[in-house]
């Protein structure tokens, strides 16, 4: 009886009428089974040779088998043959000792799973077994593997991102070095030819020699604007999303012959600038990929937001290409940083990226992110008096003594040598002043107010407050004061901005010593200033 209480019997054998019988105590048994049943692990008893004596129903579920058929039959016909020998030489261990290792088992479906095994012998004077605990290492082991794919991955793009910032970085000291360098030492000579002959050259002579430098300095002013917007389109900061892909897809079917129809509704807010940026940065290299590998004629892309998400798609129909090549190419950096780049930009911001492919019918690209990344649109208002740039109002032209007042005028631009260079130019005329400058857009619309001019000639890239939304700003509190934008953009998509925004005049920076008295006398004269070459379709 006190054996039974230090829990030393497991079982009685009771001799009775029907002969012996077993009797198993409760409280030895049932507990350890009902351990062994729930545990997360799998369990089984093994006889010597390998065969499943008993087994949990988690071991079963994890070889994806119905218990009945486990039990019975030997471990070893559950791993591939590969793995057989290392099986049989743990089991063998594990009769003398205690043994682990990891072995890979096959489901009858063909999937292998990782399970680490704990064996020990089990102490019985009439048979020999083996105790086994497995542990299911499967979805760990997957994971590591995923965690290690994107590591390459992400290791690829790395290098991938430092070999183009070096290649760019070549390229653009190559451009300045054999194309802007070469220019300005051209000039440099032609000034020194001009100090040196200036009294006694012909009057023709110098007209050629200035007009040389000055065509040369357009050329230069046109290579540094084209290789900044390679760096960065300015116009994605100034206008956003929808203008720099219009603006994009203008210049891309103009270099590639392919019609790119961009779809972008009227309706369409301001991004973040990090969405803005990541949204125009997917367009430009699915445009891209379409030129190199689709084959297409043609292209789109289409822009909308919902209350939910902000969606892009860039389509084309040509080749294609089948959906293993795709998922392969996600590792690639062939162009640019490639579909992962594009991926992990997206990632970043919480968004998605997918892309649809058949041979023969077409490619897709589609950007998906969270509409919070939406951000308030800056409203271009109109002048409250509804007057557009074909109509001009007039300002006050005449002092109470009926003598002609000087016209006035406001410079507005975030540098200071420019604002000289204009001031300097504008002061030479006759019956016009210089009331003022500003260096940003909100300094330009607190000074219309304040200093009244009748013209502000006003920069579109400035800070704290957009050029264009000063337009807006400055017609609805002062009307009658007419507008030149001054702008180192020169595209069709910044002329359609400009006209939407009420300006009464456009020119062009690198224009400016040809073009800027002339724009400025058209605009006092009652007209608009809108040069043929910025309104050619």
């Amino acid at each position: 009886m006190q054996a039974i209480r230090r829990g030393d019997v497991d079982a009685l054998v009771i001799n009775g009428p029907q002969g012996d019988q077993v009797f198993t105590l409760q409280g030895a048994e049932h507990p350890y089974r009902i351990l062994v049943e729930t545990i997360n692990e799998g369990a089984a008893t093994l006889d010597a040779d390998g065969t499943v004596l008993y087994a949990n129903a988690r071991f079963a579920e994890m070889l994806d088998v119905p218990l009945e058929k486990f039990i019975g039959a030997s471990v070893q016909s559950h791993v591939p043959e590969e793995q057989r020998e290392k099986l049989h030489s743990l089991i063998e261990r594990a009769r003398r000792r205690s043994a682990k290792d990891e072995i890979h088992f096959e489901t009858p479906g063909g999937r292998q799973r990782l399970v680490r095994l704990s064996l020990s012998p089990v102490k019985n004077p009439t048979i020999e077994t083996i105790c086994m605990v497995a542990t299911d290492l499967s979805e760990l082991a997957e994971a590591s593997e995923a965690l290690k794919a994107n590591e390459h991955a992400l290791r690829q793009l790395s290098a991938r991102l430092l070999q183009l910032q070096d290649d760019e970085r070549r390229r653009i000291a190559r451009d300045l070095h054999d194309v802007t360098g070469q220019k300005l030492a051209l000039q440099s000579i032609a000034l020194s030819r001009i100090l040196r002959t200036h009294t006694t050259a012909s009057e023709e002579e110098m007209k050629d020699a200035v007009a040389e430098c000055l065509d040369m300095s357009h050329q230069m002013s046109e290579e540094i604007r084209t290789l900044s917007y390679l760096l960065h389109p300015p116009l994605l900061d100034e206008l956003g999303l929808s203008a720099a892909v219009k603006w994009y897809a203008q210049g891309f079917e103009t270099r590639t012959g392919i019609h790119v129809e961009v779809d972008v509704t009227s309706d369409f807010a301001r991004l973040s600038g990090d969405a803005e940026v990541t949204l125009f940065r997917i367009a430009q290299e699915s445009l891209t990929n379409v030129h190199r590998y689709s084959g297409s004629t043609e292209a789109y892309v289409r822009i909308r937001a919902n209350e939910s998400e902000v969606r892009l798609e860039v389509g084309d129909f040509g080749k294609g290409m089948e959906l293993g090549r795709v998922k392969a190419s996600s590792t690639l950096a062939g162009l640019g940083v490639g579909i992962q780049g594009m991926r992990e930009r997206m990632r970043q911001l919480d968004g998605t990226l997918e892309i649809m492919s058949q041979v023969n019918k077409g490619t897709v690209v589609v950007a998906m992110m969270p509409v919070r990344q939406l951000r308030p649109e800056i409203s271009f208002e109109m002048g409250s008096n509804g007057e557009t740039a074909g109509q001009l109002p007039k300002g006050d032209e005449t002092d109470m003594d009926g003598r002609s007042l000087p016209k006035r005028i406001l410079v507005a631009d975030d540098h200071a040598l420019l604002r000289h260079g204009v001031c300097t130019l504008l002061e030479n005329e006759a019956n016009w002043e210089v009331c003022g400058e500003a260096a940003d857009g909100k300094e330009a619309v607190d000074k219309t107010v304040a200093l009244k001019p009748d013209l502000v000639i006003l920069d579109i890239n400035m800070p704290v407050l957009n050029g264009l939304a000063a337009v807006g700003q400055i017609l609805r509190q002062r009307p009658q004061t007419k507008i030149l934008i001054f702008t180192v953009h020169e595209s069709d998509q910044t002329l359609h901005e400009i006209l939407a925004a009420g300006a009464h005049g456009y020119l062009s920076k690198g224009r400016a010593g040809r073009d800027l008295v002339d724009a400025v006398k058209t605009i006092f004269g009652g007209k608009s200033f809108y040069p043929a070459a910025a309104t050619r379709a």
